[in-house]
């Protein structure tokens, strides 16, 4: 089970969203669905996670591409 504190950007939310339920503009979720995480990512939310990942985990969680999985852009010569 994974768990995720997320903060709303810039607002006091009081309402579900994509199936997370905000309280003054945090939530805390458990097992959020894949799409979740992405969607908050990427309209400015803060996603922090709650559980202590090994490194190995945070390779698998979901839309993190901040945990390694990001491809290195260097030239191979």
């Amino acid at each position: 089970m994974a768990r995720y504190e997320i903060t709303a950007p810039g607002g006091g939310y009081d309402e579900e969203i994509a199936g997370v339920r905000f309280t003054a503009g945090r939530a805390t979720a458990e097992d959020p669905a894949p799409g979740a995480l992405l969607y908050f990512r990427r309209h400015g939310y803060t996603v922090a996670p709650l559980d202590d990942l090994s490194p190995t985990s945070l390779q698998n969680a979901p839309g993190d591409k901040t945990a390694g999985q990001r491809r290195s852009r260097a030239r191979k010569e």
